[in-house]
């Protein structure tokens, strides 16, 4: 397809599934030049590889599939490195590889806990460390760090994934005032609760619910109420098209919420008193009875 227009180059992380393979189609349709990275593109994901790129030649559209571990520094310099080779610069990054993590703090043992921080967290690093360069060079860009709506409020048994997206908030911050300095724009976008990255495959128990000792009842029943957690009108393309929209900003805000209740659960989180807002919010998704077995 002949590039005509205005285009951006834009690289993706975790684009198997969920809000990561919707953004990449969506950002295609739009008609930008996107780089669409997964690991395992030999193996465990050729098909989705294959699905993608299919994607993009049935519909003449700019889409090409890049093998990227986020875990793995050389991996991720890699695959950035290939984007600038081929088109001289890269103007956006979605920075979106991770899952969901389920279990009670003192349940995580030191591998599943690094685990999760080296996904969730040090995966965005390692790519906002791989554009800056080019970025700063081209005096311009736009980070956009995929969050949650839990990066802003703690809810039992969700601890460490808490930990993982309170931190993205927090660099990301940082990196505002950073990237402000040579004209790169960076953005939160917060999903509520979304069947992709709670109830989907990107959800990971990290604590078998018998091994978890007097939690046990509590987060039985916290694990057969989670689908309270998920608007069913919801799904994944939402979050593509708020990704889009992005984009499309001249100045796009810092913060970006998305789906039901986002911006109203957000508000009662620096609203209220934490345990005050436990409890509310144990009331309004169904789970009261866990939160009193928990006491």
């Amino acid at each position: 397809m002949a590039r005509v227009g205005t285009f951006k180059v834009i690289f993706l992380t975790g684009t198997s599934s969920g809000f990561g393979y919707h953004a990449a189609r969506q950002l295609a349709r739009d008609g930008h030049v996107v780089y669409a990275s997964m690991r395992d593109t030999a193996t465990r994901n050729k098909e989705k590889k294959e699905e993608l790129e299919s994607f993009g030649k049935e519909n003449d559209l700019h889409v090409k599939v890049l093998d990227c571990d986020v875990m793995d520094t050389a991996s991720v310099d890699a695959a950035i490195g290939a984007v600038i080779d081929a088109e001289g610069r890269v103007d956006v990054l979605v920075n979106n590889a991770g899952y969901g993590i389920y279990g009670p703090l003192e349940s995580y043992d030191d591998a599943k806990a690094k685990h999760a921080f080296e996904t969730n967290v040090y995966g965005y690093i390692r790519a906002i460390r791989a554009v800056m360069p080019r970025m700063r060079q081209q005096r311009s860009g736009l980070i956009i760090n995929v969050s949650s709506v839990l990066g802003q409020l703690g809810l039992p048994v969700m601890g460490f994934y808490n930990a993982t997206k309170f931190a993205v908030e927090g660099l990301s911050e940082a990196l505002l005032g950073e990237g402000y300095l040579f004209g790169i724009k960076v953005v939160v976008v917060e999903p509520h609760m979304f069947h992709t990255n709670f109830a989907g495959p990107s959800a990971k128990l990290m604590a078998d619910p018998s091994a978890t000792g007097e939690y046990e009842k509590a987060f039985t029943l916290l694990l057969e109420k989670q689908g309270n957690l998920v608007n069913p009108n919801s799904g994944p393309e939402e979050v593509a098209r708020k990704i889009s929209w992005v984009i499309r900003q001249k100045n796009p805000p810092f913060r970006v919420p998305v789906g039901k209740n986002a911006r109203r659960d957000m508000f009662f989180a620096k609203l209220l008193d934490p345990l005050m807002l436990q409890k509310i919010a144990a009331k309004m998704y169904g789970l009261g009875e866990a939160f009193k077995r928990m006491k």
